[in-house]
């Protein structure tokens, strides 16, 4: 959330004083012209002014409709007369542009209502003045809600238990953990002998909790076990197939599987129960070992605990072994916790969760509540707009 700009508002403690001295003054000349203050008068001259504009009069139907307009109109000012809303001279002006305009005399009714003009125009511009000051002072008092709304924000944010450089690092960490996982396990599908890689997928997937998927309901994958542990002409050579290896043969004909490795539906058989397995584990190939840092901690440690296992079974040598042990060693310690807590609180806040990690949120609450003060005691001189369109400026 950024830090709401002043605005306008630390200017009106000087602009609202001249403002309501030039208010004043056209209200003390437009005091006997209770019309011109109210609006009521500029209301009038609009209603004529759109009346001979916009009516037509080119038969007796059209003749009717603005006449009952204009009869509209002079019940409407007699009513103001009775209210004393309008001074007689104004109100001698109106009447006469409405004789004119019923019969029908539009540069006469034009030329009568003209004489109003100086009048509204001053008119306006005082409604202008005071909408200049209501606007100003509805700023300062956007500008106060900003503030607080600003402090209530800062408030909230917690201070992150570590410096956002540690939680990139670790997040970092995390990813890079991620990325190394995936080398190993996408190297082993590649290299390792299927019946090496087979039963050892197998396993994990059944009992250790890695993410490795685990053979769908109707699937057997006993029939390919069993052939890859077989002995006889062909075996060896399918032995020393990698994973990946595997997956070619449906693609081969029966002649170059009989030809290569001796029994063609003994494969095919094995490789059909096994087929929705073995295309599970190829589709999650780069998701299985995948761990998010936002996830439960809890359970990341178990999770993280196989995958270490498993990647140890793997390649004990490989940086991913690595990597896991010192992110288990993390999640055992309560680091990753504590770095965790950081780095959802810097997504979340950012800047803002900065700022209070290294103390500038607590001298910004300071400093917006003087400010908020500030503009409170300005507010305390000057009376609200709804009291200067009354005329209440004592």
């Amino acid at each position: 959330m950024a830090p709401p700009g002043p605005g306008d508002a630390s200017t009106f403690e000087e602009d609202a004083p001249e403002l309501l001295e030039e208010i004043t003054r056209m209200r003390r000349k437009f005091a006997d012209l209770p019309g011109a203050l109210s609006g009521d008068l500029d209301r009038f001259r609009d209603r004529m002014d759109r009346l001979i504009r916009e009516s037509e009069v080119d038969n007796y139907r059209q003749i009717r409709i603005f006449l009952r307009d204009v009869d509209d109109i002079a019940a409407d000012l007699r009513k103001a007369v009775t209210e004393k809303r309008l001074i007689p001279k104004h109100v001698a002006i109106l009447d006469a542009s409405l004789r004119k305009a019923r019969k029908r005399d539009f540069y006469g009714a034009r030329k009568v209502w003209h004489k109003l003009d100086k009048i509204v125009e001053q008119s306006a511009e005082l409604r202008q003045l005071q909408g200049e000051y209501r606007e100003r002072y509805r700023g300062v008092e956007a500008r106060i809600r900003d503030l607080r709304k600003r402090i209530e924000h800062l408030e909230r944010v917690s201070k992150p238990p570590a410096s956002h450089e540690e939680a990139d690092a670790f997040v970092a960490g995390v990813d890079a953990f991620n990325r190394a996982a995936e080398a190993t396990y996408l190297d082993f599908l590649a290299r390792a002998r299927a019946d090496v890689a087979i039963p050892l997928l197998l396993d994990t997937c059944q009992h250790h909790g890695v993410g490795i998927p685990a053979p769908p309901e109707g699937t057997d994958p006993d029939p390919l076990i069993h052939l890859l542990a077989g002995a006889g002409p062909g075996h060896d050579e399918i032995r020393a197939r990698s994973f990946y290896g595997l997956l070619e043969l449906p693609g081969y004909s029966d002649a170059k599987l009989t030809h290569v490795y001796g029994d063609s539906r003994m494969i095919r058989t094995a490789l059909d129960a096994a087929w929705p397995w073995l295309k599970a584990v190829r589709d999650d190939e780069r998701r299985s070992l995948q761990v998010l840092w936002s996830d439960d901690a809890q359970g990341l440690r178990r999770r993280v605990t196989a995958l270490v296992d498993f990647l140890g079974r793997l390649n004990a040598t490989s940086d991913a072994f690595a990597r896991g042990k010192t992110l288990l060693a993390e999640l055992q310690d309560g680091r990753f916790a504590m770095l965790q807590s950081a780095s959802r609180l810097y997504a979340t806040y950012g800047k803002d969760a900065e700022a209070k990690f290294d103390g500038r949120a607590e001298k910004e609450i300071a400093s917006d509540r003087k400010e908020v003060a500030s503009f409170l005691t300005v507010l305390k001189k000057f009376p609200d707009p709804a009291k200067v369109e009354a005329g209440e400026l004592g």
